[in-house]
């Protein structure tokens, strides 16, 4: 087993930037019943209330495999359409490895840890209607102590399988909160700060953004406890959280306040802050995609509940197992929490192997056009239209891998919406469109299958196995036969 020795010092960057949010992240519907936003932006899937769950590998991200020589990147130069028969072959490869270390519950650490970069953004001063919430400079003090505690937490919680880079920013710009549909919660939905969050990744690679807003402490009691809806509109910790499977993870909560003898931090490795315990929780969520990528148990993060809710998991209790919970996050995050299924104990959570896998959020494959093989048009899902259509312009889309050969397609300017299937449903003529994560896991993947033509054919992986059929003029569909072209794609890398 492989350590290397750290030290305490702050490798996170913080830094004060006053952005512009001129620009708006991009969103769209649905031909379902979507909910929406009450205030900027629209809202997303509540993790609690979906089941994410899966995937891989030793040292290597598997977003890596499209820079090794002997893999697909053979067949993407400037003259080649993009082929996904190596990379799916590597891939799988690097999820066996992981699911033959889950099954023989071996956990051997990695020759090297997987470097995994945090882009962390604090907005200052957020709002909603009247309401007007605003960080001190204690806060933001204790933002970046959260950080450093974060950092080195989980580096020393995964045994150093991971060497964790935060990079801290704050943002000094009045954000929007948006309204939680239905309900009273409030959070920072990640489409209103997308501009921000891509201004930040031109330069720094980030594998996963955590945002933070602060709506506690005196001075923001103070200055709303008489507006309408104080005390009603409450921040939620974290309502909105894209999972592997998404172009980037995201997960958004408030600061709060430290817990009386947890401050000032002493020691960096220790999880002795209340908003570390909270950060670590809402990007385990992230991690639970795993369950349905490589078919295994994977706990969700509340399985801490015990057997009434999660069946096959023992209650854990805040502050009476451990400090608010870390117990039982330590024990997801080193594969170790026990699970009884059928009356065998299982100890499931991360096992080393799966780390490379959330590197920059699983199994990305990059930048694409869709264009039909017939020349009639690109593939292309708008914000101010949920069908799928055909564009003379070409549309740029994120493809990234699900395992078992199959593929989230993602418009690049609507990162949190993908090629969905119409309520699931696999019958003819059925209407496809773009949607958010729902846990369809099916209904939202798609098989690419190539064409001894060069040309690949977008196939859903329900039984039928009918073909993603678009012409121009009409939204796309689910057929099982088509005119020549509108069933053809040629999927390119942009250049």
């Amino acid at each position: 087993m492989k350590r290397r020795n750290r030290d305490y010092g702050r490798k996170f960057r913080c830094l004060g930037l006053v952005l512009c949010m001129t620009a708006a992240m991009s969103a769209c519907g649905s031909e379902k019943e979507a909910p929406e936003s009450v205030e900027a932006g629209r809202t997303e899937t509540d993790p609690a209330d979906t089941e994410n769950n899966g995937a891989a590998d030793s040292g290597t991200s598997i977003a890596d495999l499209a820079t090794k020589e002997d893999t697909v990147t053979d067949d993407t130069s400037a003259d080649a359409a993009f082929t996904f028969t190596a990379f799916v072959s590597d891939a799988d490869r690097m999820m066996q490895e992981a699911i033959d270390q889950y099954n023989a519950e071996d956990h051997t650490n990695l020759d090297e840890p997987v470097k995994y970069n945090v882009l962390w953004l604090g907005f200052t001063h957020v709002t909603y209607n009247d309401l007007d919430f605003q960080m001190t400079d204690f806060d933001r003090e204790y933002l970046e102590a959260v950080a450093l505690n974060y950092e080195k937490t989980l580096e020393s919680v995964t045994d150093h399988n991971l060497d964790v880079e935060v990079e801290l920013h704050f943002i000094e710009d009045e954000t929007p909160l948006t309204q939680w549909y239905g309900a009273d919660w409030l959070y920072l939905a990640q489409n209103t700060v997308q501009p921000v969050i891509d201004q930040y990744m031109a330069d720094f690679e980030a594998d996963t953004v955590l945002t933070t807003v602060q709506t506690a402490g005196e001075e923001n009691r103070s200055r709303n406890e008489s507006k309408d809806g104080y005390g009603t509109n409450d921040v939620m910790l974290g309502l909105e959280t894209s999972d592997l499977s998404s172009y980037i993870g995201y997960s958004t909560f408030d600061l709060g306040e430290p817990k009386d003898g947890t401050w000032p931090l002493e020691d960096p490795e220790i999880p002795s802050l209340y908003a570390t315990s909270v950060a670590v929780h809402e990007w385990m969520h992230q991690l639970e995609a795993l369950g349905s990528i490589l078919n295994i148990e994977y706990p969700n993060t509340h399985a801490y509940m015990g057997p009434d809710e999660f069946p096959g998991y023992q209650k854990y209790v805040a502050d009476e197992n451990d400090y608010d919970l870390f117990e039982f996050y330590k024990l997801v995050l080193q594969g170790e929490l026990p699970y009884d299924g059928d009356g065998v104990t299982k100890h499931v959570g991360m096992y080393p192997k799966m780390w490379p896998l959330v590197k920059r959020n699983m199994n990305q494959l990059g930048e694409f056009t869709i264009q039909a093989a017939d020349g009639s048009g690109y593939l292309t899902g708008l914000e101010e239209d949920p069908k799928l259509t055909l564009s003379d312009d070409a549309c740029v889309w994120n493809i990234s891998y699900s395992g078992n050969e199959h593929f989230v397609l993602c418009p690049k300017e609507i990162p949190d919406q993908r090629i969905d299937l119409g309520n699931a449903w696999d019958s003819e003529g059925n209407m496809i469109g773009i949607y958010v994560f729902t846990g369809y896991f099916d209904a939202q993947t798609w098989y690419l299958k190539e064409n001894s033509d060069g040309t690949c054919s977008i196939q859903t992986p329900y039984e039928s196995g009918r073909l993603l059929t678009a012409t121009k003029g009409a939204q796309a569909t689910l057929c099982t036969d088509g005119a020549d072209g509108v069933q053809d794609w040629i999927i390119e890398p942009v250049k």
